[in-house]
């Protein structure tokens, strides 16, 4: 019963994984809590991966909804967008390096967001 409960109330579900990123995300952000400089950088990194994942959340809600492909084109560019959050915020509490295509020197990020562009003009345009 509970079940179903939590998956017809999207914002429960919402609310739920959320509150999942952010308890597994405080080991990451907890050491850098006493750098005055770091713990902005790295709190604003991790709220906009969570504004990215409910913004996926209710895009996939909206596709599966409607099955429209100017909606899956959104729904595939803010999920580029949640990627380029989550590797940004890796970066940013030293869990990993910067990712760099080394035969063309471009940071994966870079090339992410030209993909979350091309992906939102994509469903602007389509008909």
């Amino acid at each position: 019963m509970m079940q179903s409960t939590v998956f017809k109330d999207k914002s429960i579900l919402a609310s739920l994984i959320l509150a999942t990123i952010t308890v597994f995300s405080l080991p990451l952000l907890l050491p850098h809590v006493t750098h005055e400089s770091m713990i902005y950088h790295i709190t604003l990194h991790l709220v906009t991966l969570l504004i990215s994942i409910l913004l996926v959340i209710i895009a996939s809600v909206s596709y599966y909804r409607n099955r429209n492909q100017r909606l899956l084109l959104t729904m595939l560019a803010i999920v580029a967008l949640s990627i380029i959050e989550g590797i940004n915020f890796l970066t940013s509490v030293g869990a990993i390096q910067y990712i760099v295509i080394q035969s063309i020197n471009i940071e994966i990020t870079h090339l992410l967001l030209l993909f979350t562009l091309v992906f939102l003009l994509s469903g602007i345009l389509k008909r």
